[in-house]
C-alpha cells in the first residue's frame, strides 16, 4: 500500500470541519427549525397533574352461625389476594361508571388564551348545559358530535355568538334562552361578567368516559393492607375530586356489601326460627297433654340417657338433611345456569373445593354477557379483551379515514372502495372473533359447570351416606326403647323432641340477636388514611427537556443532512475537491465578475502562474481555453485573460473557434460578420478578419455558423491560418466549443502549448473532470491546467480571499504538491 492509498483511507478532520463550516447556515437553520417546532409542541402540550388517595383495609371479617357454618361466610384468603380483588373491583367499568354518575365529568370547558385552549374544571361566570343528539347525527353524518368544540363568544351583557364548526353552525343567541337544534340542545346563563373573550365547551361520550378514566388511573399496593389510587388529568381539581370520589364510593360500596351479607344471614335465621317455633309449640302441647293424662310418670334414668342420645343424633340428622336439601337445590339451580352460593354457605356445607370453580364460572358468565352485548355493538369496546379492543380501534380509524376521503372523493374512487372493503373485512373479523370467543367461553363454562356438578354430586353422596348411617343408628336406639315401659318410652320421646326444638330455637334467637347488633353497628373496614391534594405543579410534560431534546435532535439532523448532502453531492465546490478528482494542476480561482477588482486580480495571478508553465523558447505561445459544458464562463474568462496578457506589452490575439455558438464577439463588443468561417470558406484575407481591441490585443470572430465546423477545423487552410498568425503574435488564445460535447476542441489540441479547462464551481459535476482525465490520456495532452470559475468570495487563511493560488504554482505534479 502506497502513501496515497494510506492518505485516502485516513479521515481528514480538517475537511470535515471545513465542510461543516461551509454548511453552518444550513445546520443552524435546521436546528432552529426543529427547536422551534419543539418549543411550539411543548407550548401547546397540555400539562398533566397527579392526585392520589391512600385507602387502608382492616383484617376484620364477619362471623356467621358457628353451629350452622363452621367457617366464615366470605373468607377472602390472604391479604394480598384480598387487595388484588379490591384493585380489580375498582378497575371495573361498572364501578367507575357509578362514580361518573355522581360527578360532572362529561362536560369540559376551555378558554382561549395566547393562541391555545386552556381547560378549566368549571366556569365561574357562565353556566352551560349541553346535550347532544348523537344517534341522529351519526345516522346523518356517519360521525359523532362528541368531543367537538362548541365556541361561545360573549358579545355583551345579553348576547353571545355560538359557533360549531363541525355543523357549519353560527348564530347570535341570548343568555338564559334554550337553544334546540336537530343535533344538539344548549342553555347558557350569565352568572357574572365574562372574564374571557372566547369559551369552548365539549361533551364526552359517557359510554367511553370510563375507558378514558381507566387509562389514566393507577392503583398501587403499598403494603399488606394499603392501596394507593392515583389519577392523572390536565385539570388538577378534577383529578383531586375524582380520586376522592373513588375512595368515598368504595367505602360506601364495602359498607353496603357488608350490610347486604348480614341481611341475607338474618333472613335465613328468621326463616329457620319461624319453622322451629311452630314445631316447638306443637311438641310442647303434645307433651303437656300426655303428662296430664299419665299423671306425670317419672321415667327411669336409663331411658332418659338413651333418649338424650337419640335427641342429639336427630338434631345432627336435621342439620344434615338441611344441608342435603341445600346441596340439591344448588345443583338444580346450576343446571339452569343460576348460581346461588349464599344458601349453600349458610347451610354449613364445606365448599372450599369448588370456590375457585365457582369464581371461574361467574367470570365466564360476566364475560359472556359482555361479549353478547359487544356482538351487537362492534363500534365501541365494551370488554377488556386486548385483541378485540385493538381490532375495534382499527375499525374506528378506518371509518374516520373513510369520512375524510368522502369529503374529497366520490364513492366510486379506488381509495374509498378499498377503505370500505377494509371496513367490511374488519367487521367480519371482529364478529368472527367474538363468535369464536363466545364459543370458547361457553365450552369453558360447560367444563367448569361439569366439574362443579361432579364435586357437588360427591358432597351430596357423602351427605346421603351420613344421613343413612344416622337413620340406622337412631332406628337401632329407638328399638331399644321398645324394651322400656310404655309410659317411660312415650314421656322420654316427647321430652326429647321438645328439648331438641327448644335448644335449636334458643340458639337461633341468640344468633339472630348477635347479627342484629352487628348490622346496627356495622362500619366499613375501609378508610382513607391520606386525603387527595390538588396538584400545584404538573408532573409532565417536562417542557425544558422537550426543548433540549428538540435542539439536540435538530443539531444531529442538521449535521446528518449536510453529511448526506455531501455524500450524494456530485457538484464541484472548491479547489480541494478538484485536487481529489484529478492530478491536473489548478492555475487559479476566479470569483464572480461582479466583484471586478477581485476578478481582475485573480486573472493577473493566473497570468503569473502561466508564466512558469509557458515555453520561453517559442516566439508565439498558443493557449486553448475550453470547458466541459456550456455555461461555465469560458467566454468571459478568455476575454479577461486576453486583456491581462496584453498588459505586459505583448502582442496578443484571441480567436473565437466556437463555430457552432459564437459568443466571444458579444463579450468584446465586436462584430461577428466576418471571421474564421469566412476565411476558410470564402477566401477572405486575414487582414479583413482582425478586429483591434487595444494596442496590444486583437480579435478574430468566428463568423457565420457553418454546417460542418469539424471539417473546416481539420482543413489545411485552417492549418495555414494558425501558422501565419503565429508569425505575427506573441500569444494566441483559442476559444473553443465545450470539450465534453463536440469534437471541435479536440481537433485544436495539437496547436495548443497549454490547454486550460474552465470549471464552474457549484455547476460542474465530478464526472466532467473524470471525462477530462480520460481525454488527457487519450489525446496525450502534455500541458493542461484548470481554472476554477465563479467561486464565492470567502475569507480563507490559505487562499486570501479565494482568488489566488500561489505564484509559481503549476509546473507539474511535483510542483503542484510543493505549492
Amino acid at each position: 500500500m502506497n502513501m496515497n492509498e494510506i492518505e485516502e483511507d485516513e479521515i481528514d478532520i480538517g475537511k470535515i470541519i471545513q465542510h461543516l463550516k461551509r454548511n453552518l447556515k444550513s445546520i443552524l437553520f435546521i436546528t432552529f427549525l426543529i427547536t422551534s417546532v419543539a418549543v411550539l409542541y411543548a407550548y401547546f402540550l397540555a400539562p398533566i397533574y397527579s392526585s392520589s388517595v391512600s385507602l387502608s383495609f382492616s383484617d376484620q371479617k364477619m362471623s356467621k352461625l358457628s353451629a350452622i357454618v363452621p367457617d366464615e361466610l366470605s373468607a377472602l384468603g390472604d391479604n394480598e389476594s384480598e387487595l388484588e380483588t379490591i384493585k380489580l373491583t375498582i378497575e371495573t367499568r361498572k364501578f367507575i361508571n357509578s362514580v361518573i354518575e355522581e360527578m360532572p365529568l362529561a362536560q369540559r370547558f376551555f378558554v382561549e388564551k395566547n393562541f391555545k385552549k386552556n381547560e378549566l374544571y368549571n366556569l365561574e361566570d357562565l353556566k352551560i348545559k349541553l346535550e347532544i343528539h348523537d344517534e341522529l347525527y351519526v345516522e346523518t353524518m356517519s360521525e359523532t358530535l362528541y368531543q367537538e368544540f362548541f365556541k361561545i363568544e360573549p358579545l355583551g351583557d345579553k348576547t353571545y355568538k355560538l359557533t360549531v364548526e363541525a355543523l357549519d353552525y353560527e348564530k347570535i343567541c341570548k343568555y338564559g334562552e334554550s337553544i334546540k337544534e336537530a343535533f344538539f340542545s344548549m342553555y347558557v346563563e350569565q352568572l357574572a361578567t365574562p372574564q374571557s373573550n372566547i369559551y369552548y365547551v365539549t361533551l364526552q361520550d359517557r359510554t367511553l368516559l370510563a375507558d378514558d378514566i381507566l387509562e389514566n388511573l393507577t392503583i398501587t399496593i403499598l403494603s399488606d393492607n394499603v392501596l394507593k389510587v392515583t389519577y392523572l388529568d390536565s385539570v388538577p381539581k378534577r383529578a383531586k375530586e375524582l380520586v376522592e370520589a373513588i375512595g368515598s364510593k368504595f367505602i360506601a360500596y364495602t359498607l353496603r356489601k357488608k350490610r347486604h351479607e348480614l341481611g341475607q344471614t338474618l333472613d335465613f335465621l328468621n326463616t329457620q326460627i319461624a319453622e322451629i317455633k311452630i314445631d316447638l309449640e306443637k311438641e310442647g302441647d303434645i307433651l303437656k297433654r300426655y303428662q296430664e293424662k299419665s299423671e306425670a310418670f317419672m321415667p327411669l334414668e336409663s331411658s332418659k340417657l338413651l333418649m338424650e342420645t337419640i335427641s342429639k343424633k336427630e338434631e345432627e340428622l336435621h342439620i344434615l338433611k338441611f344441608q342435603y336439601l341445600e346441596v340439591k337445590g344448588f345443583k338444580e339451580a346450576l343446571l339452569n345456569n343460576r348460581l346461588n352460593t349464599v344458601s349453600l354457605l349458610n347451610s354449613g356445607v364445606d365448599a372450599t373445593s369448588i370456590q375457585t370453580l365457582i369464581e371461574s364460572f361467574r367470570n365466564d358468565s360476566l364475560e359472556l354477557s359482555e361479549m353478547g352485548i359487544q356482538l351487537n355493538n362492534i363500534e365501541k369496546a365494551i370488554t377488556d379483551n386486548p385483541q378485540l379492543r385493538l381490532l375495534i380501534d382499527q375499525l374506528n380509524e378506518k371509518k374516520k379515514l373513510l369520512v375524510s376521503l368522502k369529503f374529497n372523493f366520490t364513492a366510486d374512487h379506488p381509495q374509498v372502495s378499498q377503505i370500505q372493503n377494509d371496513i367490511f373485512s374488519l367487521e367480519d373479523e371482529i364478529r368472527t372473533y367474538i363468535t369464536t370467543y363466545i364459543r370458547k367461553l361457553e365450552n369453558n363454562q360447560k367444563l367448569t359447570k361439569r366439574k362443579i356438578l361432579n364435586n357437588i354430586e360427591v358432597t351430596k353422596n357423602s351427605l346421603n351416606r351420613k344421613i343413612n348411617t344416622l337413620i340406622q343408628d337412631i332406628s337401632k336406639q329407638k328399638s331399644s326403647l321398645l324394651l322400656l315401659p310404655e309410659k317411660d318410652l312415650t314421656t322420654q320421646e316427647l321430652k326429647r323432641k321438645f328439648t331438641l326444638s327448644e335448644n335449636i330455637y334458643t340458639f337461633l334467637l341468640q344468633k339472630k340477636m348477635e347479627f342484629e347488633i352487628s348490622k346496627a353497628s356495622t362500619i366499613a373496614n375501609t378508610q382513607i388514611i391520606e386525603n387527595a391534594r390538588e396538584g400545584l405543579k404538573p408532573i409532565k410534560p417536562n417542557k425544558k427537556l422537550i426543548v433540549v431534546v428538540g435542539f439536540i435532535v435538530g443539531l444531529i439532523i442538521g449535521v446528518l443532512f449536510t453529511a448526506l448532502r455531501a455524500m450524494f453531492d456530485n457538484k464541484i465546490r472548491d479547489a480541494a475537491m478538484v485536487e481529489s478528482l484529478t492530478d491536473t494542476p489548478v492555475y487559479g480561482i476566479l470569483p464572480d465578475k461582479v466583484n471586478v477588482r477581485f476578478f481582475k486580480e485573480a486573472l493577473r495571478s493566473i497570468r503569473t502562474n502561466l508564466h512558469f508553465v509557458l515555453p520561453n523558447e517559442k516566439s508565439c505561445v498558443t493557449m486553448l481555453v475550453s470547458s466541459t459544458i456550456a455555461g461555465e464562463g469560458k467566454t468571459t474568462v478568455i476575454a479577461g485573460l486576453a486583456e491581462v496578457m496584453s498588459q505586459i506589452n505583448k502582442k496578443v490575439l484571441v480567436i473565437d473557434l466556437d463555430l457552432r455558438k459564437p459568443r466571444l464577439y458579444q463579450e468584446l463588443e465586436k462584430s461577428n460578420k466576418l471571421g474564421v468561417t469566412n476565411y476558410l470558406v470564402e477566401n477572405k484575407s486575414i487582414h479583413e478578419l482582425v478586429q483591434p481591441i487595444n494596442d496590444h490585443l486583437d480579435f478574430i470572430a468566428a463568423g457565420s455558423v457553418p454546417p460542418n465546423p469539424s471539417e473546416l477545423l481539420m482543413s489545411d487552410k485552417f492549418d495555414e491560418l494558425v501558422n501565419e498568425l503565429m508569425e505575427k503574435y506573441d500569444y494566441i488564445l483559442f476559444d473553443t466549443a465545450p470539450i465534453g460535447t463536440v469534437i471541435d476542441a479536440s481537433l485544436i489540441l495539437k496547436y495548443a502549448d497549454v490547454s486550460l479547462l474552465i470549471v464552474r464551481a457549484d455547476v460542474a459535476e465530478k464526472s466532467y473532470l473524470e471525462s477530462f482525465n480520460r481525454l488527457r490520456i487519450d489525446k496525450d495532452v502534455k500541458s493542461a491546467g484548470i481554472i476554477l470559475n465563479k467561486v464565492k468570495l470567502t475569507k480563507n487563511k490559505d487562499y486570501g480571499y479565494g482568488y489566488g493560488y500561489g505564484y509559481g504554482y503549476g509546473y507539474g505534479d511535483t510542483q503542484h504538491k510543493d505549492a
